[in-house]
């Protein structure tokens, strides 16, 4: 191996090690690692000068000199994320400051009366002089990009905009986007055993104002289609008719009947494509209680042993802020 290779992979060893145990002194280091106390001690030195770590406070000594300490900076670099989607039926803006450990330093929330790139600029420009060491924005939102371009957005005022790329331009950071319902589906994922995360899971988001979506996993990893538009489904409720009518017994399903019979639809839909090991769908309509009606209406269009596990979740939040925030620690601890 090149030397200097060589290097920039003991460094990147010495920088995983810091950032798991969070301090240490340079002999626990190079026990760590397996490396020397000589090319540790020349290898921090980078660390020290670029500000991923810093000097703490000596360690307790068995006798003679108190050993020096080095502790992981975990505001070396910090990501600023955006992310939008319905909270009781309006349109809502969350954004935080995360570090390269995942801990929000702050956070905030929004209800926009206009959703366009001004707005965004204007709002997140702020953060950047509070916050110097921002080396990204992550931005979750509803709609689809198609090289760089937002083909697909709930959003008039986004709608076929360069949108990553003019909101770099503007606050001179690079800018990751990614789909609402993708990146909340890998949140889910992302709490699962791990025995559980290479199935073909499909999450399904109905928000109240707009057409649902839907984020698709198989092994694990997101599949998009060819342009990027796979899981955009709102134009299928204009012409499914289910086989039979679906009858709501109790006052409580006919007051979100419509919603049962597109979650039905939904569900149907993606076990006849799909066959996934589990659905999961969204919706603040919805109740958790009613799973087992919707497995029951589903069981009268196609046999019961080719439907998944289904779960029903009355809010998006959770699982939308793990998984972008996941993405924004990834890009970080990706980035040297």
């Amino acid at each position: 191996m090149h030397k200097k290779d060589l290097r920039s992979e003991n460094l990147e060893l010495l920088r995983l090690c810091l950032r798991r145990v969070r301090q240490a002194t340079k002999p626990q280091m190079a026990e760590y690692t397996g490396l020397s106390v000589v090319t540790v001690n020349s290898l921090l030195q980078d660390l020290l000068l670029n500000g991923e770590a810093a000097a703490a406070e000596e360690a307790e000594s068995s006798g003679g000199r108190r050993a020096q300490t080095y502790s992981f900076n975990a505001e070396h670099r910090l990501a600023l994320i955006i992310y939008m989607h319905e909270k009781t039926g309006r349109d809502t803006m969350f954004i935080s400051v995360d570090d390269l450990l995942g801990n929000t330093l702050e956070i905030s929330e929004l209800q926009p009366k206009k959703i366009n790139l001004e707005y965004f600029t204007e709002v997140l420009r702020p953060y950047f002089n509070k916050y110097p060491q921002i080396s990204v924005i992550v931005v979750g939102l509803p709609g689809v990009e198609v090289k760089g371009k937002l083909v697909i957005s709930d959003y008039p005022g986004l709608q076929d905009t360069m949108f990553c790329q003019s909101l770099s331009a503007q606050l001179q950071c690079p800018v990751i986007f990614e789909n609402d319902i993708n990146v909340t589906v890998a949140g889910y994922i992302y709490s699962l055993e791990e025995k559980y995360r290479q199935e073909t899971v499909v999450g399904i988001y109905f928000p109240q104002n707009y057409l649902p979506g839907a984020g698709i996993f198989v092994k694990g990893n997101l599949y998009r289609g060819r342009d990027g538009i796979a899981g955009e489904m709102g134009h299928c409720f204009r012409t499914f008719k289910p086989k039979h009518k679906i009858k709501f017994a109790d006052k409580a399903s006919t007051v979100n009947c419509e919603a049962i019979r597109n979650a039905v639809q939904a569900i149907l839909l993606f076990v006849s494509t799909w066959n996934p090991h589990r659905i999961v769908i969204y919706s603040e309509i919805i109740q958790p209680a009613q799973t087992e009606f919707i497995r029951k209406c589903c069981v009268h269009e196609i046999s019961e042993e080719f439907l998944p596990e289904i779960t029903i979740k009355s809010e998006i939040y959770e699982d939308y802020k793990k998984g972008i925030r996941c993405l924004a620690a990834e890009y970080l601890n990706n980035k040297k």
